[in-house]
Formats: structure tokens, C-alpha cells, sequence
């Protein structure tokens, strides 16, 4: 087995009958078995073949998530063709780019984006999946004899700092990700696995399209998240896969419907909290005395805990979580809840998963442990690079990766390609430090490291965390390079900021801000809080991913932003001014400190 279409038919032999796709449709739960599925992939390349479509071609779909997308990959992976799965959501320019990139032979579509597609398709034919018919008499299509490195996707970035580019991944990337996922996490045949992460989602798609199938889970896929509400109790997860967004929506609905309860109820759920907070740890172990552990165990669990867990059909196992750094407090609330938030990390150009956290071997707060395939007995290595040229696993500095995981490189990107790849390395550009357990921490982005004037240095994304952890604000941003103060940029929740006068609500929101970030080090909390209109994908603040493009934002709101930062008294520091403060850096940083003096400076 060296592709995935050949994983995919021993699949289809030793699990048969067993459904592989599940969906709910008037009350009613219709499996697919992966027999089903996979009669249906051939139909697929029989079509996609008839259109002339051959290996290695690229074949572009842009739809909402659907069992068809399965489909279309592993009919694409029987051909030799390169998958190249699209947001249907991009603003039409970046659409339009990533066609005229991928060049692919035909787009598949529905009914339902067929419009945009072919408005941003050129002279690329456009093919509605209803276009494909089942059971229709064909000779059986064989399995194209393609090397593993042979490319299997083409999966586009979302383009924070400017145009998407086409990470290209192989059948032997994906093959070696999900088979050590897989084991690590330990995933069996009985677990079914449900999301609403899409698959140009590097993550949904290895964990829903890939290791499902190798592992012969089932895959519950809801059409839309209103599905996902109502019938999530009917489909009967034992795995949830979300990103913080997701979570934080889950948890607010949790919390709704406690405040919409009798007293007694807000009471007995207040005092479960309570006593859970004394009992848990930020690992597997229980600890804090006998008898609140029993009471937890045979009182609390069982009468206020479980409940909650009967409204997701009761077999929840855990969610684990994605794309972005989740907030402690969420992963602390659902731990209580009986069904934790296990945090992993990983980046598109590694296939995606580096580390993750999992039943037995965790940590709140952290990424967890990395995946085999970065270990050395299994030719994988990890390291940090920081800016003095030092490398090492007990560094603090950018993340470093290598294994058989790693990207081809960039789709027609060589320049990109060799920035990110150098000397044997994927320089992920994100920030962090592996702990004594041997637990991945993520602090921020390289490229986003802010300088004050004084020389102190801080990521943003754990200060623009906290702020959101505010229950008016929906979007942060952390500005004040070469200023003397930390400042954040915020949008707010339309709703709960109209239950706010409007005189009221600038001083209401720093306020709060000033409340959430009270934890950090001083010269982290922000001095002050600009409101800003809400970001979007179609102005292009922010990515279809839902992250915010720093550099978009301070483009459209230059002349509000210059105005903010000088009603706080802040001058922009002169070059000199940033010399003096680097040079307070570097004698600090050539100063001997112990394990606590370092653990500060971040």
C-alpha cells in the first residue's frame, strides 16, 4: 500500500458493510457502508476519465462540505490526479487566482456556488456533482500506478500575508500523518467522528477523509451547522474535531441553557463547578482529597455532568481542537464537563498534525506531544532555531521540522519553497519551546513579534486571547511597535454591544480588556482599546479560516489608528530610538539567568 486509493480499497475488503458515512435526513440516521462508498468512487473515475481527465491533472472542487467531496478525492486519488479542494467562501480574487494557479482540468461544483464558480473560471469546464450518475454499466477502473511521492493534493494556504499559495502534499505525506495519528491518538473502528472543519482544512481532511478510513471509522457528516445543533444527539459522536470558534459557541450554548434553568439547577451546577475545580489537574491524574473525588465521581458526574453530555448523544469521548490557539478557560470548562478539548498543533506544510494532546497523555495549556513520524527512530527530528543562530530542543525559538511528513514545497512557488525549506529543515515560523515532559508550547508567530521602545518584545496572540475571552469581543489585534504601551484593536458582538449605551461603551470595553488581561505581565496589558467595525473575508481583514490579516487591517484603518495612538501620547520611536532599545536586548539576553529569569522574559 503506497497510495491512497489502495488504502482505500483494503479498506473497503476488511470493513465491507460496516457504514462508512453517515447523515441524518427527516429524523433519521442513513448510513453508507464503505462497499456503498466505494461502488460509488468508481462511478467517479469512470466519469472524471470519460471528461479526459489523467494523471496527474489537477481537479478543482468548490462546494460546501459534503459526502461528495469524499468522493471526489479518492475518485481523483484512483486516477493519479491531484485533489484540489477549494473554500467556497474566498472573495472572487482569490478564487480567481488559485484557478488560474492550479490550472486544473475541470471544476466540480453544485448547485448552490455554481454561479461564482463559473464567474472565476475562465475557460476551465465547471461540472455539477448531479452531473454524476451511479450504477450506470462501465468497465471497472483500475487503480492508477503512481510512486508515493506522486503529489495527492494541492492544499492553498489561506493567505494572512498575501496571495494563497499551493502546498503540495503526497500520497506518502498524508499516508504516514494518519497512520501515526491513528496509533497515537488510538482510535478504533467503534468511534464515530463528526465536524464542521471543512476539507481545504488540512486537519478535517487527513482526520475525516484519511485516517478514518484506515482505521474503518465512521464519519458523521452534518449538512450545515444548524444540523450540527439539532441532530448532533441522533449522529452519536465519539469524537468531535473543532477550532476555538466552535468551541467557544458550544460552550456559551452549555452556559445559556443553565442561566434558562430553575434556580436549583444554576445552583447544583455552580457547586459541581466548584467542586470539580478542586479535583482536577492539568494532566490525567485526579487530586484534592478523597471525598470530593467520590462526590464528583458518584454525584456530580453522574447527575449534573452527564446530562450535559446526553445532548451529544451520549458517547462523546472528547473534541480535539485546531487551527488556532484555544483559550485555557474553554479547555478547563469541558474538562469538568467529562468530555476535554485535547489541543494539538500542526501546519498544512507538515500534512498537517505535528503534536497532539490525547486520553492518557495530556496537558491544558500545552500542544501536547509530538506524532511518531517526528521522532528519530522513525527519521523525524524537531528543534528551535532562536535569533542568535543557537538550536536545540531546550532553545526558545522558532519551531523546526523534518520527517516524512514535510511538503513537497509550494505549487509553482520555488521561491517560497526554498525560504521555508532550508538546510533539511520546514522552518514553521511559529514561535515556542518543548517542556521537561516533553509537551509542545506554541507562543505566537515569528513574523508577528512586537518591540516597544523600551526593548521589551511580546507575541500578540496570547495577549489578543485573553481579550477575546470578553464576552463582548469578537476579534482582536495588538498594535504598538516602537511605542511605549501595548495597545489592542477590537470588533465587537453586534448583539451584546447593543444591550450597552453608546455612551457608555468605549469606557465599558477597556474596562473589561483592563479585566481579562489583568494576569499578563505589565508591559503586556494593553494601555488602551480602539473599537474598529467589524473584519470580514470580503473586505479582507480577515482569512476564510477566520484569521485576521494584521496587515490589512492596519492598511484600512491607518489614519484611526495613527489618530489612537497619538491621543495616548505615543510618537512613533525613531530608528535610533530602536537601536538603543534592541541594544538593552542584547545585553540582557547575554546575561546569565536561571530557568525562572527565562521563563519570564516570555
Amino acid at each position: 500500500m503506497h497510495t491512497l486509493a489502495q488504502m482505500f480499497c483494503q479498506s473497503q475488503q476488511r470493513w465491507d458493510n460496516k457504514c462508512f458515512i453517515s447523515s441524518v435526513e427527516d429524523d433519521r440516521v442513513l448510513p453508507l457502508s464503505y462497499r456503498a462508498v466505494g461502488g460509488q468512487i468508481q462511478d467517479w473515475a469512470h466519469f472524471l476519465r470519460n471528461r479526459g481527465v489523467k494523471t496527474g491533472d489537477r481537479v478543482a472542487f468548490a462546494t460546501p462540505k459534503s459526502p461528495n467531496q469524499i468522493r471526489a478525492f479518492y475518485a481523483c486519488w484512483w486516477l493519479g490526479a491531484i485533489a484540489v479542494p477549494i473554500c467556497e467562501g474566498l472573495c472572487d480574487r482569490e478564487l480567481s487566482f488559485i484557478i488560474r494557479d492550479a490550472e486544473p482540468s475541470l471544476i466540480l461544483t453544485d448547485a448552490s456556488t455554481r454561479g461564482k464558480v463559473l464567474a472565476n473560471a475562465g475557460k476551465v469546464p465547471v461540472v455539477l456533482f448531479d452531473e454524476i450518475r451511479y450504477n450506470e454499466p462501465h468497465a471497472a477502473v483500475d487503480v492508477a500506478d503512481i510512486p508515493a511521492d506522486a503529489i495527492a493534493a494541492l492544499i492553498y494556504t489561506s493567505g494572512s500575508t498575501g496571495n494563497p499559495k499551493g502546498v503540495m502534499l503526497s500520497h506518502h505525506n498524508f499516508l504516514v500523518n494518519a497512520e501515526t495519528a491513528l496509533k497515537m491518538i488510538r482510535l478504533t473502528d467503534d468511534d464515530v467522528i463528526m465536524s464542521l472543519l471543512p476539507y481545504w482544512h488540512s486537519f478535517g481532511l487527513v482526520v475525516e477523509v484519511i485516517v478514518a478510513v484506515m482505521g474503518g471509522l465512521q464519519v458523521a457528516i452534518p449538512r450545515d451547522k444548524r444540523d450540527f445543533k439539532k441532530n448532533v444527539f441522533l449522529y452519536r459522536p465519539t469524537i468531535i474535531l473543532l477550532v476555538p470558534r466552535i468551541a467557544d459557541a458550544l460552550r456559551e450554548g452549555i452556559l445559556k441553557r443553565i442561566e434558562e434553568s430553575a434556580p436549583r439547577v444554576q445552583a447544583l451546577f455552580n457547586l459541581a463547578i466548584q467542586n470539580a475545580s478542586r479535583i482536577f489537574t492539568a494532566g490525567p491524574r485526579l487530586d484534592g482529597g478523597l471525598l470530593r473525588m467520590l462526590t464528583h465521581q458518584t454525584f456530580y458526574d453522574p447527575f449534573v455532568f452527564r446530562r450535559i453530555r446526553l445532548a451529544f448523544g451520549g458517547r462523546l469521548r472528547f473534541f480535539i481542537s485546531g487551527g488556532a490557539p484555544l483559550d485555557l478557560e474553554h479547555q478547563i470548562f469541558f474538562k469538568y464537563m467529562g468530555v476535554p478539548i485535547y489541543q494539538g498543533y500542526g501546519l498544512t506544510e507538515a500534512t498537517p498534525m505535528v503534536s497532539t494532546n490525547y486520553d492518557d497523555v495530556h496537558k491544558l495549556g500545552s500542544c501536547g506531544q509530538v506524532l511518531p513520524w517526528l521522532r528519530p527512530e522513525n527519521g523525524g527530528d524537531l528543534t528551535f532555531l532562536d535569533d542568535h543562530g543557537r538550536m536545540g530542543k531546550q532553545v526558545r525559538g522558532e519551531l523546526l521540522l523534518r520527517g516524512d511528513c514535510i511538503m513537497k514545497g509550494y505549487w509553482r512557488h520555488t521561491d517560497d519553497s526554498s525560504k521555508i525549506l532550508r538546510d533539511g529543515w520546514l522552518h514553521s515560523g511559529d514561535m515556542g519551546y518543548m517542556d521537561e515532559d516533553g509537551f509542545l508550547y506554541i507562543e505566537g508567530r515569528k513574523n508577528n513579534m512586537l518591540v516597544l521602545v523600551g526593548g521589551e518584545k511580546l507575541h500578540p496572540e496570547h495577549v489578543e486571547d485573553a481579550a477575546k475571552s470578553c464576552d463582548l469581543i469578537s476579534e482582536a489585534m495588538v498594535i504598538g511597535e516602537k511605542c511605549k504601551n501595548v495597545y489592542i484593536c477590537v470588533t465587537l458582538y453586534a448583539e451584546a454591544a447593543a444591550q450597552i449605551p453608546a455612551d457608555q461603551l468605549q469606557a465599558t470595553v477597556r474596562r473589561k480588556v483592563l479585566e481579562v488581561t489583568r494576569h499578563l505581565t505589565s508591559f503586556q496589558r494593553p494601555k488602551d482599546v480602539l473599537i474598529l467595525p467589524g473584519f470580514s473575508v470580503e473586505d479582507g481583514t480577515i482569512t476564510v479560516s477566520l484569521k485576521i490579516r494584521r496587515h490589512a487591517i492596519r492598511e484600512k484603518y491607518e489614519e484611526e489608528i495613527k489618530a489612537f495612538l497619538r491621543a495616548n501620547g505615543e510618537e512613533i520611536a525613531t530608528e535610533e530610538e530602536m537601536g538603543i532599545a534592541n541594544s538593552k536586548i542584547m545585553e540582557s539576553l547575554n546575561k546569565p539567568a536561571n530557568g525562572s529569569n527565562r521563563q519570564s522574559q516570555h
